[in-house]
């Protein structure tokens, strides 16, 4: 196709293959009639425009049309989908107020699917779903240039090695269940509404001056204790277009951006443990994030906690009440109840083979109770706001073209449905649009928006401390547990996960559960006591179903999942903006024991000194 003639490939639609400017200025009449004059499609006719006036939508179009040519050993692809970023990010860390990274990048990002066989069947799914033997040609990523020969270049080679991948994969999979019987075998694939959804973006970029004085500044902040080991701020903005097309007929042109400020200190308490805190604060552009002000608080807040913690006792084992206030509520709901809605299944491999994959305690419990006969749980990517701050979940469309809806997860404490792709799982065979991370295994990663915890029961929260401390002193404990703040998403590093995840392995398995941070002894006289070192145990999905009481008092909590264990901060490629509203919680009976880590040495040398 030579450059400026207009689109005229075919696009699949629900009907079979109907060539857009057919469909606007009027198709063929039924066979062996006379043709029939059709009034034209205004819808058909504007998505026409959109795709011939935009590089990368036609560029999608035309290797679509020609992707279902592909043909390997008689194994022609059933669908086809491409997706690109077209993004511009900009990322300045300081470290005790110097600057020492600033990066301003523009890359597109191409990611496309293909699957062989057909939807009850196919080569998804495995653990050779992504595993290609040959020689891969592509990059991965579109020229920036709007060349359309050189962006139809880039999608032919990824579809090409997408294809082969395919095709190799289904027949290791054929070949990883022969001989094995499976049960009730769900399909691979689930059919899905067409979605047009076509926007203009226009995005105003951040101000690289006023993020670089403000990062620089609020870094500083760590500087007023020569303790601290490490006080890092980050500022992160990706801006930039999301681009969707499938063989079905979906087409998606989207505004996609985030931002959000990162802050971390760490410091060595005398007895050589490690401590640290950290707050991250998202919303949805720049301008979404609070100013100078609300910024330095929340800074100077975890500067206060290192200097608190490092202070602190060590705590000790405890079996009893615990009352998670709002934000620590918030952060449990999120880390736990919504890591476990959202489910993929096992991937296939040869009998015998261990395969590292954690499982949803939800996914064979839909119609059970997972929370109190008094508590609801609803998923809302649209809201906006909750009592008058603003949501980072908000999404229009999945990564998977699906336009999501709001769903009511929980109801009077009995699960309804789960968070899904358009690979079906037990009880949930359609997508519900939760499609929003990368994922391994030819699958998509769902994830929560904005989830709404609610309590048709609820009282004060001082009444909750007080209920509290009435147990314990019926039980004859000395103290209960309030904690106001845990480790999620986790400010740790890589090693403190990888412990933390061989801890949670020797005592029985499961998923790892954050730390809590900022935990109290709280008395029968009502004073409190703050204490550090402390994990819980067995804390899970199942806990939650004994939750004795909530708060009236409730937290917006939002944070950056970036599909790693405990969300933890800096890591993964692909990020996505999550919020939780929760009010406090009681729990009747949870357990906490120290970290029994190996504490390094204190420095030999003291931190140097202003001059």
């Amino acid at each position: 196709m030579k450059p400026g003639i207009l689109l005229t490939l075919p696009i699949l639609l629900a009907g079979g293959a109907l060539c857009l400017r057919q469909a606007a200025a009027g198709g063929a009449g039924q066979s062996g009639g006379p043709a029939q004059a059709q009034k034209p499609d205004p819808a058909a006719a504007k998505l026409t425009a959109a795709i011939n006036s935009d590089p990368i939508l036609r560029a999608a179009a035309e290797e679509l049309g020609r992707a279902r040519d592909l043909r390997l050993m008689s194994d022609p692809p059933y669908y086809v989908e491409i997706s690109v970023e077209d993004a511009r990010t900009m990322a300045i860390a300081a470290s005790f107020g110097a600057i020492f990274d600033l990066r301003e990048n523009r890359f597109r990002p191409l990611r496309v699917g293909v699957r062989v066989g057909r939807p009850d069947f196919d080569n998804t799914g495995s653990i050779y779903s992504d595993f290609y033997a040959g020689t891969r040609y592509d990059t991965g990523l579109l020229p920036l240039d709007d060349h359309l020969l050189n962006l139809r270049a880039a999608m032919w080679l990824s579809l090409d090695r997408a294809y082969k991948t395919a095709v190799e994969a289904i027949g290791r999979k054929t070949a990883s269940l022969r001989g094995v019987t499976v049960q009730d075998r769900l399909p691979d694939f689930s059919g899905a509404p067409r979605t047009i959804l076509i926007e203009q973006v226009k995005q105003p970029p951040a101000d690289k001056d006023l993020w670089s004085r403000r990062v620089r500044e609020l870094s500083a902040l760590f500087s007023a204790s020569p303790e601290n080991t490490g006080g890092l701020v980050e500022f992160q903005v990706s801006q930039g277009t999301f681009y969707y097309a499938n063989s079905e007929g979906s087409w998606v042109r989207v505004g996609d951006q985030i931002a959000y400020l990162h802050a971390r200190g760490s410091r060595q308490a005398q007895d050589g443990f490690m401590v640290y805190d950290g707050a991250t604060l998202v919303a949805l552009s720049p301008s979404g994030l609070p100013g100078d002000q609300a910024l330095n608080a929340h800074v100077r807040a975890v500067a206060a906690n290192l200097d608190r913690l490092a202070e602190a006792p060590r705590g000790e084992t405890y079996v009893g009440p615990v009352l998670f206030e709002p934000q620590a509520a918030a952060q449990l709901f999120g880390e736990i109840v919504g890591a476990h809605l959202s489910v993929v299944r096992r991937p296939v491999a040869e009998p015998g083979r261990s395969v590292p994959f954690g499982g949803s305690d939800y996914e064979a419990r839909l119609g059970s109770r997972v929370l109190p006969e008094w508590m609801d749980l609803i998923d809302d990517p649209s809201a906006t706001v909750h009592d008058g701050q603003p949501l980072a979940g908000q999404y229009k469309v999945d990564m998977q073209g699906v336009t999501p809806r709001t769903l009511n997860v929980v109801e009077k404490g009995v699960l309804k449905t789960l968070l899904t792709t358009r690979q079906p799982v037990r009880g949930v065979l359609a997508s519900t649009g939760r499609a929003r991370l990368p994922g391994a295994f030819g699958v998509r990663q769902p994830r929560i928006s904005n989830l709404f915890v609610k309590a048709a029961e609820s009282e004060a929260l001082s009444a909750l401390k007080t209920r509290m401390i009435e147990m314990i002193k019926q039980q004859g404990k000395p103290y209960g547990i309030i904690v106001r703040k845990m480790d999620f998403p986790s400010h740790g590093s890589i090693d403190d996960l990888r412990r933390l995840s061989q801890r949670t392995a020797s005592g029985g398995g499961g998923r790892p559960v954050s730390n809590p941070v900022l935990v109290y002894q709280v008395y029968p006289d009502g004073t409190e006591k703050l204490v550090r070192g402390l994990r819980f145990r067995n804390l899970g999905t199942r806990s939650f179903r004994d939750i004795m009481a909530a708060s009236r008092e409730t937290a917006v909590f939002s944070y950056v999942d970036n599909g790693m264990p405990l969300a933890l901060s800096g890591a993964g490629s692909s990020v996505v903006g999550c919020s939780v509203a929760a009010p406090g919680v009681l729990f009747e009976d949870l357990e906490l024991e120290p970290a029994r880590d190996d504490a390094p040495k204190l420095p030999v040398v003291p931190p140097p000194s202003a001059p």
